[in-house]
């Protein structure tokens, strides 16, 4: 049906009604094919712009994926460097204090002395040593000490070089003001896509519409020239319908055209967008680039295997040598110490030995007797059988007890140092505690001898004597502890007594030298504990101890001082205010007895002013405390005033006769000490008078 319309519409007109309705139809034809161009230019555009779009979304996410890859470089860099910076400063900062003090480091070794022993062993040994200085290599560990200053500088030229690093990829990677870049840039393309998804698809969707209005006025228009052929008394209807059509469709055409501008500056905003984005993603790329290069030589440079920790750890190594100079002092002390403790040791368990050894020969000695005693006494009634047969050994002596003790080389090669102020105080506490045992062991045994010469005989005729306690500790029965005779080997001189007090004593001098080298050696032990940990010797609390003493009582001779200047002073104060008041009370006395007498004058006084002459005070103007003040009337006498004291209220002029004058010199103006502002240095009197009249005004 559509190509026979078709074909009846583009078939030759046969008459000017078929022509102008042809043109009609050509005309609407015209106006459809031009809506459908524009309608599918939208959706190209539309689809060019979604393109564009999705591209510029793909360089976004690339250049994110580029941007945290760098912010991972960047902050393992800083970490690095964080690191390296920390252990630089510390180590260098130590390092710079030991090279520029190095001289003064050695000149304070050379202030050291050695123990005489040591510089005894020294010359035994061919070489003089007088202090510690001289146990350093110095030319050497000078020397090396300019190979470590060398060192010094160098690293820190390294480090330098590293900051500069750092400053570079400052100035060349700007984090913030990049990071914002970004941020606009994707807040752009954000504007962008909703501007191509809301105002594109509308556009595209309105163009849509016309072209369907298009075409369904191209049908119609199809339908009302067929039917106005077909039937030519339709034509004028036909005509009116038509040019109706063609009036309502005219603006259709022009707003598609608009439209289609709009999307084509849409599609060049879009384009013109990736193109930016293109030219920017290139660029930071390029510039990430550079800045990971740079991040991995810098983390290369300082991280944990790097040229520069390395560099840092060689000097640390080489600066231990000149860091043993400077510890050296400190561990001269523990060596002293430590020297001390050994040879402690030493005499502790030679002491324990020769004082074990001493016990064992007592109990031996004990042993003997009691076999002999037993040999001489109940066994010489014993048959033969017992002592061949039964036990052998019943008449043998018991066996030597000589341990092979091996001798202490270390103690010979220890040197014999001196001890320290406090070594030697607990050696004499230690001395003296042994000398109290020993006079506490004498005592017991010359009250062992005493009870021994007073015992009276028992029935069998052997005497009663004290022996060592030694036999106790071996659990004697009570038989053989209360049988304290010793008999000697002959058996006629069964009567004789022989007391061994002297091994007794060897005994207990063992005995007491053991502990008092024990002690000695724990002391040694504590001592050089306390140090290690910190602790101060013994002798450094006395002496912060006596100093504080010092300074208290320092303070309060400096208060006692103080006080008794205080003191003085009130005193003096005390003393002229006693003088003054005896003058007062001397000058009344002399006035009652004048006017008593009738030989007081009334003259007023005016070149010369004394006690008991009458003046003449004259108001001169406000003085202090508001008060007014006055001025004697006076000729060639200045600067008598009188005393605030003598009168009440503010009267005119005051007459008085003179009780009192106190001489005194101004100091500063504006000071209590110069009351009438005169000169500083001037002479002036206060006189304390007897009021003889007031002056009319405010007086009472």
């Amino acid at each position: 049906m559509n190509m026979n319309i078709n074909s009846n519409i583009n078939s030759p007109p046969s008459t000017p009604l078929h022509q102008a309705l042809s043109i009609y139809e050509r005309r609407f034809m015209l106006h459809l094919c031009q809506g459908r161009t524009y309608a599918d230019a939208a959706d190209l555009r539309l689809t060019s712009c979604r393109n564009c779009i999705q591209e510029q979304a793909i360089m976004v996410r690339a250049l994110r994926a580029a941007v945290s890859n760098l912010s991972d470089h960047w902050n393992n860099a800083t970490r690095t460097r964080m690191d390296f910076t920390g252990v630089y400063i510390s180590r260098m900062e130590e390092h710079g204090k030991l090279l520029s003090n190095f001289e003064n480091v050695l000149k304070g070794l050379s202030q050291i002395q050695l123990d005489k022993e040591l510089k005894a062993i020294a010359r035994v040994n061919g070489r003089v040593m007088d202090t510690l200085l001289d146990t350093v290599p110095v030319e050497r560990m000078r020397s090396w000490a300019g190979q470590c200053q060398t060192g010094y500088n160098n690293l820190q030229n390294l480090f330098r070089q590293l900051e500069q690093a750092f400053d570079e990829l400052n100035q060349l990677y700007h984090r913030e003001e990049d990071g914002k870049a970004d941020m606009e840039a994707e807040q752009l393309l954000e504007e962008l896509e909703t501007e191509v998804e809301v105002k594109m698809v509308s556009m595209r969707n309105e163009q849509a519409a016309r072209l369907a209005k298009l075409t369904e006025d191209h049908m119609e228009v199809v339908k009302v020239v067929l039917n106005a052929v077909k039937d030519e008394g339709r034509a004028q209807a036909a005509f009116t319908t038509l040019e109706a059509m063609s009036k309502a469709s005219a603006d259709v055409i022009p707003s598609m055209g608009d439209d289609d501008v709009l999307l084509k500056e849409a599609m060049l905003k879009v384009a013109d967008a990736k193109t930016e984005a293109m030219k920017r993603m290139k660029a930071r790329l390029r510039q990430i680039s550079i800045a990971q290069n740079r991040l991995f030589k810098v983390q290369t440079f300082a991280g944990s295997q790097g040229t520069l920790r390395d560099t840092l750890n060689q000097h640390c190594e080489d600066m231990t040598h000149l860091e043993h100079l400077v510890e050296l002092p400190a561990t001269y002390q523990d060596f002293l110490s430590e020297i001390r403790r050994r040879r402690a040791y030493g005499e502790a368990v030679a002491s324990s030995a020769a004082a074990m050894i001493e016990r064992v020969a007592a109990m031996r000695n004990d042993e003997v007797r009691s076999r002999e005693k037993f040999i001489r006494g109940p066994g010489r009634h014993l048959m033969p059988c017992f002592f061949e047969m039964f036990v052998p050994t019943l008449a043998a002596q018991p066996p030597l007890f000589t341990p092979q003790l091996p001798s202490t080389v270390e103690m010979d090669t220890l040197p014999k140092v001196l001890p320290d102020e406090d070594c030697l105080v607990a050696k004499g506490r230690v001395n003296q505690n042994a000398a109290n045992t020993k006079t506490t062991t004498d005592t017991n045994v010359g009250n062992d001898s005493s009870s021994l010469t007073e015992a009276s005989p028992d029935p069998t005729g052997e005497k009663m004597s004290g022996i060592p306690g030694s036999i106790s500790r071996l659990s004697v029965s009570k038989e053989q502890s209360n049988d304290k005779l010793i008999v000697s080997a002959d058996e006629q001189s069964g009567n004789d007594v022989i007391m061994d007090m002297g091994s007794q004593n060897d005994e207990a001098k063992a005995e007491a030298d053991a502990e008092r080298k024990t002690l000695a050696y724990e002391n040694a032990i504590l001592r050089q504990t306390l140090e290690r940990l910190g602790g101060k010797k013994p002798k450094t609390y006395l002496d912060q101890a006596r100093l504080k003493d010092a300074e208290a009582g320092q303070a309060f001779e400096e208060k006692t001082n103080q006080l008794q200047s205080e003191l003085d002073r009130m005193r003096d104060e005390l003393n002229r205010t006693k003088s003054q008041l005896e003058q007062t009370s001397a000058a009344l006395t002399k006035s009652k007895e004048t006017k008593e007498a009738g030989k007081s004058c009334d003259k007023i006084s005016h070149s010369s002013f004394e006690v008991d002459d009458v003046a003449l005070f004259m108001p001169t103007g406000i003085g202090s405390g508001g008060k007014r003040t006055y001025v004697a009337f006076h000729s060639s006498c200045p600067h008598r005033f009188l005393s605030t004291d003598s009168i009440k209220g503010k009267p005119d002029y005051v007459l008085g006769r003179i009780v009192y004058q106190e001489e005194l010199v101004a100091g500063p103006v504006g000071t209590d000490t110069n009351p009438h502002n005169l000169i500083a240095g001037t002479k002036f009197w206060i006189l304390t008078v007897e009021v003889l009249k007031l002056g009319r005004g405010k007086g009472e």
